[in-house]
């Protein structure tokens, strides 16, 4: 059994490791069909870093299958996108397993064995002029050294970014900063290969904070603003994110991080997060009613509508601060208020939130529907 494969460590699927995979699954579908519907016969990718055996001990699937099996759907669909899958696997129990359960996909998967890191020359040459997606799920944080993130953001194509980023072996790690053994010393020499941040002082008071969940916040924050800042070195424009992955008890368990250099897929990306969060908010509450001598009811609690309708409201008023005065296009409109509201709405929240502003009066003229990311919104200058 490897440590490098989370898949397999555990043996089984895990709540919040599927809550994950449905995540990236999505991502993955929208991903291809954007980025592989302009193209005529090259292949759109995903990488998938640490792929284990592509199945679990209790026969769920695992990325690398699922993965596998869309790249098999379009096929059969015969869709003018296509996909591709690269698996790479360290183990050679489980690179054989994953041989195995990806035996009938043809051409459509590639596995390769070794590190993440041996095999990133080939990939990068496999992948040249062609989309691709990165999935890294390592346990733990070795094997993600900022060396392999900067060639994918460096190489040239829409290299789009989700990593399994484990706060928690990043907070273990910083604890023996001030140890003075030598394991201390390659402990710490591991969190400046994943930051890539050299100086161990600066990254350690970057990394400090006076409680742990100021210590965590601290190592997902720092992390997610060198991934933004990176693609906006390169792409001149960049995104990135971090999503709670926490049990049905409401464990944190890791973050699971993104990041891009385009807007759609930060946008893409947000609504991922959004839905997952509702889902989650819901199952949470579907738990704890059903345990023993739980209350099953809760007549103080807002109804999903209400929430809704809450939300549409204030995301109105954030639209019409950004905007007002300006004529400007639902996808620059949605760019706009990310930051503030990434992870927290869905396209639907957007569209009422427009019409709203339209039946306001605040928002003028529209060449479109609501709906359409090309529609041009005439804001009313501010009184």
């Amino acid at each position: 059994m490897s440590i490098h494969s989370n898949q397999e460590f555990f043996g089984e699927l895990r709540e919040w490791s599927e809550r994950k995979l449905k995540i990236l699954e999505g991502y993955l579908d929208s991903f291809v069909k954007v980025t592989g519907s302009r193209r005529e016969t090259s292949f759109v990718y995903y990488v998938d870093a640490f792929a284990g055996a592509g199945l679990y001990r209790d026969g769920e699937k695992g990325s690398a299958l699922r993965a596998a099996e869309l790249a098999q759907r379009y096929q059969k669909e015969r869709k003018r996108y296509r996909l591709k899958c690269i698996n790479v696997e360290v183990d050679r129990a489980n690179f054989e397993n994953l041989e195995a359960n990806t035996a009938g996909y043809e051409d459509l998967v590639l596995n390769l064995y070794g590190t993440f890191a041996d095999n990133i020359n080939h990939i990068l040459q496999e992948t040249t002029g062609s989309p691709a997606l990165f999935f890294l799920d390592p346990f733990g944080v070795k094997g993600i050294d900022w060396s392999l993130i900067r060639q994918i953001i460096h190489r040239g194509h829409i290299s789009d970014l989700w990593i399994r980023f484990d706060h928690t072996a990043v907070r273990r790690l910083a604890g023996r900063y001030s140890m003075q053994d030598a394991g201390a010393r390659k402990s710490f020499a591991i969190l400046c290969r994943t930051y890539g941040i050299n100086d161990p002082e600066q990254l350690h008071n970057q990394l400090a904070g006076t409680i742990s969940a100021d210590r965590k916040q601290n190592a997902i924050d720092l992390y997610v603003n060198r991934l933004a800042e990176e693609f906006d070195k390169v792409r001149q424009k960049g995104f990135a994110a971090a999503f709670s992955i926490r049990s049905i008890t409401e464990q944190d368990k890791y973050a699971l991080v993104f990041a891009a250099g385009h807007p759609r897929g930060a946008i893409i990306a947000s609504e991922m997060f959004c839905s997952a969060d509702e889902t989650y908010r819901q199952d949470v509450k579907d738990y704890k009613t059903s345990r023993p001598y739980q209350p099953s009811l809760f007549p103080l609690e807002p109804s999903p509508e209400d929430i809704f309708q809450d939300k549409v409201t204030r995301l109105s008023e954030a639209i019409w601060q950004a905007c007002q005065g300006e004529t400007i296009s639902r996808l620059e409109i949605y760019e706009r208020i990310l930051p503030e509201w990434f992870g927290r709405i869905r396209s639907t929240h957007l569209t009422k939130a427009l019409k709203k502003l339209q039946d306001e009066g605040r928002i003028q003229s529209a060449t479109g529907p609501s709906s359409n990311e090309k529609t041009i919104f005439s804001f009313r200058e501010t009184e």
